[in-house]
């Protein structure tokens, strides 16, 4: 139900961001307005919600110097933002979760192949060289670039713009594919390392909501909510993959009073790293993947 309701959130951002607008054309998606805009008059109809099967959770995993492991993905998973990074790729050898992660539990990072900028494609077409038989764990975040979550936040950084409207109505248009990408890009990354755990880490939401009535409301709303959906997406994909009978799990990821708009962001805000984490949200990044192998969830 989860994917569902999200998508139902949209309608409910994409209503909001018609009327501050001036009546965008967003009809790819609809749904009954939930949320804080219920009961306004924007209620669209939409067939009954169809069930999503409940992703397993994660048994505990022990965690040695003998672990091997890799880390795939985009930028988030390369370290883009944490302060140190180096490289075409953006990556940072130290802040990087990947390698907080290993610092804290000692397992033998092997490869760091995610890279900044990469998509599923890419993914599947320039680091799947990482993997092999001999890997016990992989970590993989990717699908932002898919959706374009960084580009959306800051074409809306100045409000409903027409450039903001693009970016969103082309998010909304890749969620209803993104599922079918990310369900391919796990299987191939579990054809390439057939004997590892697969965990998904999912992206934080990356702004602290203002009331309702504040002007940046409906944009900090829409990208929020379209992060949302890339993170229901994500967990589809994963709960397809454990259907298969692939060893693949899916661990969400939270700023909550953290976002953009707190006292204290994990989140950056100017630059080539614009939202994107800090190196603390990384080090969030690391404690919520270990927790989820520990079994603490």
């Amino acid at each position: 139900m989860r994917r569902r309701t999200l998508l139902i959130a949209l309608a409910s951002v994409v209503a909001v961001l018609a009327l501050a607008a001036g009546a965008w054309s967003l009809g790819s998606v609809s749904g009954p307005v939930s949320g804080p805009e219920a009961g306004r008059g924007m209620a669209v109809k939409s067939p009954a919600p169809a069930p999503v099967p409940k992703a397993e959770d994660m048994p505990p995993m022990t965690l040695t110097g003998d672990t091997r492991y890799v880390a795939l993905g985009d930028s988030f998973a390369a370290g883009m933002g944490a302060g140190d990074e180096h490289g075409g790729c953006v990556r940072s050898a130290e802040s990087s979760y990947p390698a907080v992660f290993a610092a804290d539990t000692g397992v033998r990072l092997l490869h760091n192949a995610a890279c900044s900028g990469a998509t599923t494609d890419d993914l599947v077409n320039k680091q799947l060289w990482a993997l092999n038989g001999d890997v016990d764990l992989v970590s993989v975040s990717i699908g932002g670039n898919d959706l374009g979550v960084a580009a959306l936040a800051t074409a809306c950084e100045h409000g409903p713009t027409t450039e903001c409207k693009n970016d969103f109505n082309k998010a909304v248009d890749t969620i209803g594919v993104l599922t079918d990408r990310l369900s391919a890009t796990y299987q191939a990354i579990a054809e390439a390392a057939p004997n590892a755990r697969i965990v998904v880490t999912g992206y934080p939401l990356l702004f602290e909501l203002p009331a309702t009535n504040n002007p940046e409301f409906a944009t900090t709303a829409a990208v929020n909510t379209a992060t949302a959906a890339l993170d229901a997406d994500a967990e589809s994909a994963v709960t397809r993959q454990q259907e298969r009978g692939v060893k693949i799990w899916y661990v969400p990821v939270s700023f909550t009073n953290h976002g953009v708009g707190s006292a204290k962001p994990w989140v950056n805000r100017k630059g080539l790293a614009a939202y994107h984490p800090t190196a603390a949200g990384y080090r969030e990044y690391a404690r919520a993947f270990e927790a989820a192998l520990a079994g603490r969830h």
